[in-house]
């Protein structure tokens, strides 16, 4: 795989892939008052366009996949928690993500933080915006239609918050 990006789970019903490294940026101190700094171990988070795909109904739009991708992205933190909890992912001081779809992130309990206007976040937003039409979600249209612009943005979410939030083997709904 690109990038050693790897579904998170092996049966293939996961909305969430991983790929742990080390974070090489300036330093972010979370909410919760977790730092990270250069050199910890972060896991990225990403989408797994597989499951998008099974999903997608040619000429047909999806308008309930945002609510069932929300509850499997619940389901797959949840199954994360537990593997970090159990050691299988050693050190890792949070989960840290870049997406168009930070609003629903937020509703999951990640931090929300703002991206510096640069060329690779343009591309980032342009090759995102791409999956989104292809996959039929229709979230460009929606926020064209409410008069939001897409905007790109970095998610946190620290160890310690994902193993209070989700370390529980019974998964819920987050309600904001």
């Amino acid at each position: 795989m690109v990038y050693r990006v790897k579904p998170l789970r092996s049966d293939g019903n996961d909305i969430i892939c991983v790929r742990l490294r080390r974070y090489n940026a300036c330093p972010v101190t979370l909410g919760d008052g977790t730092e990270i700094k250069t050199g910890d171990r972060i896991i990225e988070l990403h989408l797994n366009n597989a499951w998008f795909k099974k999903r997608r109904k040619p000429n047909l739009k999806a308008p309930s996949l945002p609510w069932e991708g929300l509850y499997c992205f619940t389901q797959d933190l949840s199954f994360l928690a537990e593997q970090i909890g159990s050691g299988t992912f050693d050190r890792v001081t949070a989960l840290h993500g870049t997406t168009l779809l930070h609003g629903l992130a937020r509703r999951l309990g990640f931090q929300v933080e703002e991206l510096p206007n640069t060329l690779w976040k343009k591309g980032a937003k342009l090759y995102i915006v791409g999956l989104m039409q292809i996959y039929h979600l229709g979230i460009a249209e929606r926020f064209k239609a409410a008069g939001k612009p897409l905007e790109l943005k970095d998610i946190w979410l620290s160890r310690t918050a994902l193993l209070r939030r989700y370390g529980t083997a019974h998964v819920n709904l987050p309600v904001s």
